[in-house]
């Protein structure tokens, strides 16, 4: 985070940034550059990366699919379309904005398990590819329409063209002071739930035998896993691959106990974010690019590596 304050179109040493986040001066420029653009940049890229990552490692652990993450579930682009449909419904009215990304992480999600079950396809050790061709194709459906939305009106494309492609921007910072709260207590109850979710990943029989109410359990961790993905979404746009990544960087450090694996996923998401957002403002200088994108670079090798060491040097 200190390395984010710092570096930039304009370095700063680590004395200017102390000087500008213990004693503010607001006509001071290279303060306001550190407090007012960079600071808000972090804080946004630390909550996202963390609420991504979290939300990944749970949906890893309870659908037993190692391709499971709120990109390719769903998730992502549920929430997305939502926020279009609201901002195209109801233009000016932010606040709903939030409460739709999260009715439609929630409705990505549960589109996509609908769709792998009406297949019959949907294996007992969830390693199958039918529940990631269910999400990848509900994602497509609901990207279409978000891009439909956005295309068909020019100030609307103005305002969330940027947003869609996952932009980390000062200019967002009134949505993270509106909609981190949410996102925060969907990773706490995630937190709460780590140990019989944990029970869980072995498999619902098991689960059940030990004492678990797996339906209830199910429900609880499903809205965890909206509100978490769906606020950072809100916030800042989807953010490809984090949750699909990050939990396989961690898994072999920390273990697959989700006591000890969602705590490590939330740190190294957030220092994922953290990383991107720097080099997308610093490698293409004078030229930024947005976050998401150059997530979606890095991920789509992760992504290729993952597939290639779990079903093709290992199939099911």
């Amino acid at each position: 985070m200190l390395l984010s304050l710092m570096l930039g179109a304009t370095h700063y040493g680590w004395r200017q940034v102390a000087a500008a986040l213990l004693a503010f001066d607001d006509a001071d420029y290279d303060q306001s550059v550190i407090v007012l653009q960079r600071l808000p940049r972090a804080l946004m890229a630390m909550f996202a990366g963390a609420a991504t990552a979290c939300a990944g490692a749970v949906l890893q652990a309870m659908l037993r699919n190692p391709l499971a993450s709120p990109s390719l579930l769903g998730v992502s682009s549920g929430a997305a379309m939502c926020v279009l449909l609201v901002a195209a419904a109801l233009p000016g009215a932010i606040d709903w904005q939030g409460l739709a990304a999260m009715a439609g992480g929630c409705l990505g999600l549960l589109a996509s398990m609908a769709v792998a079950r009406w297949v019959g396809s949907v294996d007992g050790n969830g390693r199958g590819l039918s529940l990631v061709l269910a999400g990848a194709l509900v994602s497509m459906f609901c990207t279409a329409i978000a891009n439909a939305l956005m295309l068909t009106d020019p100030q609307r494309r103005d305002a969330f063209m940027h947003w869609l492609l996952g932009n980390i921007n000062h200019v967002y910072a009134d949505r993270l002071a509106q909609f981190w709260p949410l996102g925060c207590a969907g990773m706490m109850l995630l937190l709460v739930l780590a140990r019989p979710l944990t029970l869980l990943s072995l498999g619902e029989d098991k689960a059940a035998a030990a004492g678990v109410n797996v339906p209830l359990l199910s429900r609880l961790a499903l809205l965890g896993v909206a509100l978490a993905c769906s606020a950072a979404v809100a916030v800042c746009g989807p953010l490809g691959f984090v949750g699909l990544a990050v939990p396989h960087m961690v898994r072999p450090v920390m273990g697959a106990a989700l006591t000890r694996l969602l705590p490590g996923c939330m740190l190294s998401g957030a220092l994922v974010c953290l990383l991107a957002d720097m080099a997308a403002r610093t490698v293409f200088a004078p030229h930024a690019l947005h976050t998401g994108v150059l997530l979606e670079l890095c991920g789509g090798l992760a992504f290729i590596a993952i597939v290639r060491r779990i079903y093709v040097a290992r199939p099911a």
